[in-house]
């Protein structure tokens, strides 16, 4: 019912009536994982669906990069004007989402996990994507130790309110902590958690073919957690000069990793050298940029696994625009 409501909406133009309201605002898009690998918890957007965006996208907006963002600020356009964003690095990025990119000649920015890319670690979230997996398909009993309280299964409606409120409260758990919380649950999954993600050469290529590459940290922590100050400044400055050594390129964008920050780390990044930093918000932004203002804050539309019409409203905002009135 859900599905068929909002592909009518998309169908009879509400699509198309919400992006007439863009004038003088910027979409930056969030994306992630780009495959046809299905997990219950988080699932990357299909292939087939992130053409019909490319394809959606080219037709209704001017598609650009953060670097044209100086030149074009005050610029009018007939279009409204739209960036792709990726986070994490992983291989399907290359795999499936670049030969696409450079089919609709279309550029993009991709922030990159220093730590991943350099060591073929994967980040945290994915690893819990990947236990709770095994975790739903095999009915494995499963009780976490946070700490300061336990949390079982059993005492929640279902798999999906388990893992949200698992991450939730990893999510603000110090990396120590979260990462033992990882161990103890891996031990009881007979399952590869390792995805592969991009190497140096690969991220190379990128750059070479219109993806403007930034920083999403140096490990992926959650720089809002981090309470030492030479952490947080590898976390924040030590990625951006690591991933400037590797490409021999200025790396001018920071992306938040899951959205998160704090006070030390916004004080951090307020006086270090990145152009942009990007947050997982859902809001648009409004152009002309406050240029005085450095580094940037730039808003993003988190875009998720669905039908393609669902997500052309999600980009519009109309989901946004729901929770306003319910």
């Amino acid at each position: 019912m859900k599905n068929s409501v909002l592909n009518s909406l998309h169908a009879i133009g509400v699509s198309s009536y919400l992006r007439s309201r863009k004038a003088n605002q910027l979409t930056v898009l969030s994306l992630h994982r780009i495959s046809d690998k299905r997990n219950t918890f988080w699932n990357p957007i299909k292939p087939a669906t992130f053409e019909e965006l490319l394809v959606y996208a080219k037709k209704h907006y001017e598609v650009i990069g953060f670097k044209e963002l100086h030149e074009r600020h005050e610029a009018k356009t007939s279009k409204p004007l739209l960036i792709l964003s990726f986070d994490d690095g992983y291989y399907d990025f290359y795999e499936y989402a670049l030969p696409l990119l450079v089919k609709h000649d279309l550029p993009s920015n991709h922030n990159i996990v220093y730590e991943c890319a350099e060591n073929q670690l994967t980040i945290w979230t994915e690893r819990l994507n990947v236990l709770f997996e095994f975790f739903l398909k095999n009915s494995v009993p499963v009780e976490i130790d946070f700490g300061n309280r336990n949390s079982k299964r059993e005492n929640y409606d279902s798999w999906m309110a388990f893992y949200l409120d698992t991450f939730k409260t990893l999510l603000n758990l110090p990396v120590v902590q979260r990462n033992s919380v990882l161990k103890e649950l891996s031990t009881k999954a007979d399952v590869d958690t390792s995805q592969r993600m991009m190497n140096w050469d690969e991220i190379k290529e990128c750059a070479s073919n219109g993806v403007e590459i930034g920083s999403h940290s140096y490990s992926h922590d959650s720089i809002g957690t981090i309470s030492e100050t030479d952490s947080l400044k590898k976390e924040v400055l030590g990625s951006k000069t690591a991933i400037e050594s590797k490409l021999g390129k200025d790396v001018d964008v920071f992306a938040l990793p899951n959205g998160q920050t704090g006070e030390k780390a916004d004080s951090l990044i307020s006086e270090s050298d990145y152009k942009f930093v990007l947050y997982a918000n859902d809001e648009l932004n409004q152009m002309p940029l406050t240029y005085h203002q450095t580094p940037i804050q730039i808003s993003r539309i988190n875009l998720v696994d669905e039908p393609f019409p669902q997500m052309a409203l999600r980009l519009e905002q109309f989901h946004k625009l729901l929770r306003s009135y319910v």
